[in-house]
Order: structure tokens, then sequence, then C-alpha cells
């Protein structure tokens, strides 16, 4: 799903510093009558509409010394009727520097579906004269799909102008309009504006006028000023200004409902349940089967192997995942709308919408309950305290009962083949699509029950101290991003594989040469293993008159950061970690005999807490000549609240931030044993289903000699 948005897209300088100023549109979807297509994918040229105003008075604050343009104006005005929404959009700028000529390079775009774009004016001012660009220049409309590569279509047309002529010194002002009509399912008045952020002189505004009998609700942050509002007969008018703003003060590391400032939002969507029942009906209808659906008869086969609810599910995932390829499908008004499920099934490509239509249509002609949720692949933290929009949401899943507990099914996914290891989406916030409206839905993240990463490296450094080790090491990978790296090496023949992993652990771990390099893919458990075994350098400190130590790889943990902020900014406001990653690290060293007149001992105190929203678990051991460690690193909350970050600061001080090692000292000692609940596991157990790399394994007690 993507959200078409009206924007000016100017480059360089401008673009960091006015593109936010867009009014984005969360509801462009439909399709015209082919009558009006021709036209709408045509840039038309007329005068400004008669319901805009003039634009807000420049302001004289002193500039920055060196900035590249001054803007005299941003302004964003919007008139909502029944059935229209028009979004003009007008700005002016002083060019300052040969930076600031990127202003020059203008880009439109708008979806021709149901969007149409009108071009007032385009001019230069220089020296009390206007030169009209576009009585000379027009527009060049072409069809860029930028993101083709990850199969994504949207249909949007963007048009282009470079402004001859410009110089520094000169003015340029723009103003276009963009006309939509609003078609099932996104048929209400939607929007929002970004004021700017960051501290850029001059005069800011947005206006919104809007029909009495079209229902309309505001919401802005408490950051901007109150609108002045209007009553103007049979329109209401509302005008936020902004001059000179100063950056915001946002607070660092804090979650993204934090960051949310200077926002000024309108909907005509009542609540969540309308906009809820609203999308619900089309995929109602996309799920409805034609009777001599070949989908009929997959799920007919499907019901004929198994009587059992959560195979016949696997099954239909399975199904849709392997024989649908994805491709999103934006063209005509498709970016919010699903394509039916016979026709998804029949071109074998389709979206997350169509491909949530063809999966709920096989589950219920199973009788399994399934219904669509929006999710919001982001995160969506702080959808609660938006107004109601489609905007909020960017992917489409399937929540399906499965013997009285709730399942997701994502069928935009690759290699799911189990219920068991199925997670819910990682969206803070989720709207079901039914037919009598649904409310939001808030969904608690649970602790990540696998490592994203595993390393394992074993190395045999038994030759000696002048001697190079014998390395085997193992990555376990889990995670979508496998799939491009499997389909990179499956790609190729075995000989390119071998050249293009060896030149990967060459960057990985440049002290080792590869005698032997393998990958393997994992299908039932949804994983990744690359392998290398070979020979190297051991990092050996010392010497043989004063002992010898060996640091092992991944062996300690970094002490967490102090979390503390500037004064200026709010100091009760949680802290965000870096949800959901989980590492895992297990490494083995075999050492050689220890030099005369010394003996091996071994430092790598276990760890088993939580701080701060991080659970650190470390176990190990040495019997006098292997050395062995496995520690993990696993982010169990999103966030923590100021409190718990006073608490980790505190905490900090006592952190064990002691790397593993091993190291020859004088004298006699003990041999240490190992815990006989420990388990280190075996590189199998590391690229298995249940990799040891949690506090369930066990902890062992103290492990040094002294």
């Amino acid at each position: 799903m993507r959200v078409a948005g009206f924007s000016v897209l100017l480059a360089g300088a401008l673009a960091s510093q006015t593109a936010a100023q867009s009014l984005r549109d969360g509801a462009a979807t439909g399709a015209k009558a082919q009558s009006a297509r021709t036209t709408a994918r045509d840039v038309l040229y007329a005068p400004a509409p008669a319901w805009v105003i003039a634009p807000p008075s420049a302001t004289d604050a002193p500039l920055p010394p060196g900035a590249p343009l001054r803007v005299i104006y941003s302004d964003t005005q919007a008139r909502i009727t029944a059935g229209v929404q028009e979004e003009y959009q007008a700005w002016r700028m002083k060019l300052l520097s040969p930076e600031g000529l990127a202003a020059g390079n203008i880009a439109i775009t708008w979806s021709p579906a149901n969007e149409e774009m009108i071009v007032h004016r385009l001019v230069i001012i220089r020296g009390g004269q206007t030169i009209d660009v576009i009585g000379a220049q027009k527009f060049a409309v072409i069809q860029r799909e930028n993101d083709l590569e990850q199969s994504m279509l949207y249909g949007d047309l963007t048009a282009t102008l470079q402004a001859a002529g410009l110089q520094v010194g000169d003015e340029l002002e723009f103003a276009a309009t963009k006309r939509r009509r609003g078609v099932v399912p996104v048929d209400a008045a939607d929007g929002f504006q970004q004021f700017p952020m960051i501290g850029i002189r001059g005069a800011y505004r947005l206006r919104v006028l809007a029909d009495k009998n079209v229902p309309v609700a505001y919401r802005s942050t408490g950051d901007l000023p109150e609108p002045v509002v209007r009553d103007l007969g049979d329109q209401t008018e509302r005008l936020y200004l902004l001059t000179d703003p100063a950056s915001a003060t946002l607070p660092e590391q804090a979650p993204v409902r934090y960051l949310i400032n200077r926002l000024v939002q309108f909907s005509g969507y009542a609540d969540w349940q309308t906009l809820s029942r609203g999308f619900a009906d089309s995929y109602t209808q996309a799920a409805a089967l034609a009777p001599n659906s070949p989908i009929r008869a997959e799920a007919q086969r499907i019901a004929a192997e198994t009587s059992d609810p959560a195979r016949r599910v696997e099954a239909a995932l399975r199904l849709v995942q392997d024989r649908i390829r994805y491709v999103y499908v934006g063209l005509d008004g498709g970016n919010y709308r699903p394509a039916n499920a016979d026709e998804t099934w029949s071109r074998k490509f389709g979206d997350c919408k169509g491909k949530t239509a063809l999966l709920i249509a096989l589950l219920r002609e199973m009788g399994i309950a399934a219904e669509p949720v929006l999710v919001a692949s982001k995160g969506g933290d702080g959808i609660n305290e938006r107004l109601p929009t489609p905007a909020m949401f960017d992917h489409v899943v399937v929540r399906a009962t499965v013997n009285g507990a709730p399942v997701w099914l994502d069928g935009t996914r690759l290699g799911d083949r189990t219920l068991a290891a199925l997670e819910a989406p990682l969206s803070r916030w989720v709207l079901p699509l039914r037919a009598d409206g649904a409310a939001l839905e808030a969904l608690v993240f649970p602790a990540p029950r696998l490592p994203n990463r595993i390393e394992v490296v074993d190395i045999d450094a038994s030759a000696g101290f002048d001697q190079p080790g014998r390395y085997r090491i193992q990555q376990t990978l889990r995670g979508d991003e496998i799939y491009g790296v499997r389909a990179q090496l499956a790609g190729v023949a075995a000989s390119d594989a071998d050249k293009m992993l060896t030149a990967y652990w060459r960057q990985q771990y440049p002290a080792v040469e590869a005698s032997r390099t393998s990958w393997r893919f994992d299908e039932d458990n949804r994983l990744l293993v690359l392998g290398l075994e070979g020979e190297g350098k051991v990092d050996w400190e010392g010497d043989a008159k004063g002992g010898h130590t060996h640091y092992l790889f991944g062996g300690g943990f970094p002490p967490p950061s102090e979390l503390k902020r500037p004064k200026d900014q709010p100091q009760d406001v949680p802290y965000a970690n870096d949800y959901p990653a989980f590492s895992c690290y297990a490494t083995t060293v075999k050492v050689p005999p220890a030099g005369k007149g010394f003996r091996w001992s071994y430092s790598a105190k276990p760890m088993d807490r939580t701080l701060g929203g991080i659970a650190y678990w470390r176990i190990s051991l040495f019997d006098g000549q292997v050395a062995r460690m496995v520690k993990s690193r696993r982010v169990v909350a999103p966030e923590i609240s100021a409190a718990e970050a006073a608490a980790l600061n505190a905490a900090i001080s006592g952190f064990d931030n002691n790397k593993s090692y091993v190291w020859e000292v004088a004298g006699k000692g003990g041999t240490v044993a190992a815990d006989a609940t420990s388990r280190f596991g075996s590189f199998a157990d590391f690229a298995g289903a249940a990799p040891p790399c949690q506090s369930q394994v066990g902890t062992v007690t103290a492990a040094a000699a002294n």
C-alpha cells in the first residue's frame, strides 16, 4: 500500500528545506473513466482558482550567513467539497548562492487514475521585471517507477521542468493545484501538513476551506499556533500561520510518537470504525470467488489432504507465498483497493492486498475464519494519537483463527512453513477490517524468540603461539533479507558462489585465509547458514617471558551508554531501544601447551541480567585445554521509561564489561569443571531451530582459577 502525495520536489539545497512543506494526502485511490484519463495524463495550465487567496506577507528576519536561499513564503491551501479535494501549493524563493539555483529543477507528481495537475504560475522575478517561464517552456511528463527493482508499480506521473536562465539574485515563484476525486474505499477528505522542523526563515501557511455539509475533523500538535477560524457562509476556513520558526526541540533517543511536531491533520472519517467498515467491503468483494474458480479446487485439494485446521492454514499460506510472486500494484487506484482473488491467481502476481484477498478466499472455502488487518510495517508508534486515516498504514495481513487462537499470516513473505514459528506483526497499532467496523487495536511486542544473527568461532591454536591457528566459523542469519542472499548464491555456479563467499569472509576476518567456504538454506527453520574453514594468525598478547593472553572473539559486553538529554529537552520522555535486536556469539579456543613455569587460567564471569530493557547473558567454561564462551544480547522491550533510564545510568559503573580471555599465569592451580546443566552447543545446535543462546540454557558459576 502506498500513500500518493502532492509534493513539489526541488533538488539540492531546496529539497532538504522545503519539500517537507508539501501537503501529503493519504487518500489517492480509485479509477477515472477512460474518457477523462487522457486529460489527467497531461499537465494543464490555467489561472489559479477563484477560491485561492493571496499569499502570506514576507518577513524580514535576518538569515544566517551563507544561506543558499530565502523562503519568502510557502503556502498550501486545500478546498474540500463533496467528493473532491483540491490542493493548491505555491512558494516564492530568493536565490542567494549557486547552491540555491537547484530550486529551478522542478518536479510535480500525481496519480492520473483520479487526479489532475494544473500549473498556474512559474515566473522569475529579476530587477522588478517578471519573466514568464511557462510561456516559453512546458513541463515534460514522464512515467517514472522509482521502485521498479523492488517490484512496485505505482502508475504515478512526474512532470519536470528546468527553469532556463535562472541566476543568483533572482526570485522564483511557482503555483499549482492538484485536484483529486475520492473513490471507494477512500472517499473522505484526508490530509496533513508538516511545517518546517528546522529554523528556516520565512512565512509558512496552511489554509483549509471546507464545505459545511462535508464533515471534517482537525488536529494539530501543541507546538503550533491556534488556527484562525472564519465562517464564510456555506464554508468554514481554518488558517494556520507560522513565521520565521526556530528549530523544533526534539527529545533525543525518544520513541517516534514524541518526534511528531508542527503537524496539522484533517480527516473526513468520523472514527476508525467508519474507516474499517469502508475498507472491509472491498476485501469482501475481492475474496468472492467465481463459481468455477480454480481457487475452489485448490481449497478442496488442501482439505482432502488434511483435516487439521493448522495444517490447512499452513498449506494455504505456502500456496500464496510460493505460487504468487510479489508485485506491488498501485495502478488505476490500486494502492488501497485489492485485486480480485481470481485475478491474482490467474496472473500469478499480486501485492499485499491481492495476496490477502486470495488467502482469505482460500481459508473461507475451508471454513476457517479470517479477516484482513491493516498494519504499519515501520512500527506505527503514535497512530492512536492521529485522526483516522488510511495513510497511517502501509501493509495488510491476514489474522486467522485456528483452534480458538489468532494466527498472523503475511502472504508477501517467503518461507513460512509452521504456524508455531509465526509471530504478530511489529506494528504497535492495527486496524481490523470488518463489515460492522472495528476500533484500533494495540499489539504488545514480545521479547524476540530467536537471534537475528549467530556467530560461532572455533579456533584450534594448539600448534603453538607462533603457528597459524585452524579456524572454523559459522554465521546463522534470520530475516527476510536471507532470501535475496540465497537467490544470489543459488543463481551462480558453485565456483562463483565460492568466490563471492571468500570475498565476504575476507572482509569479515581478514586474518583468515579460506580453504573452504559453504552455505546452506534451511527451509524448515527459515535460516541461512554461511561457513568458513581456513588458517590464520591467532591474536596473542604478551611473550614467553611474561606469559601469553588471548581475548575470545565476541567475549565481552560493551557497557550500556548513559541515557541523558540536554536540559532544554523534556526529561520525562521514554527512551527507545533497538528492538527487536538479538545477537548471539559462541567462541571456542583450544590453547597450546602452557610455557615453562606457566599454567593456563580463564576469565569470563557468567552473566544473566536485564538492564534498560536489554537482556545480557553469558556462560563460560575452561577445562585446562579448551575455553568456551556463549553470550547473547537480546532487546526485550521497545522502550524504557525515564525512571528505568535513571536506574540504568546508576548501574553502569557496576556493569561487567570485561572481555573473556585465557592467559598464562605463573604457579600451580586447579582446573575448572563445567556445571552439569551447561550446554554450550555444537555448530549444528547454533544452526538449528532452538539455538542455545538464551538464559534458559543455564548459567555457569565462576570460571577463573587464580
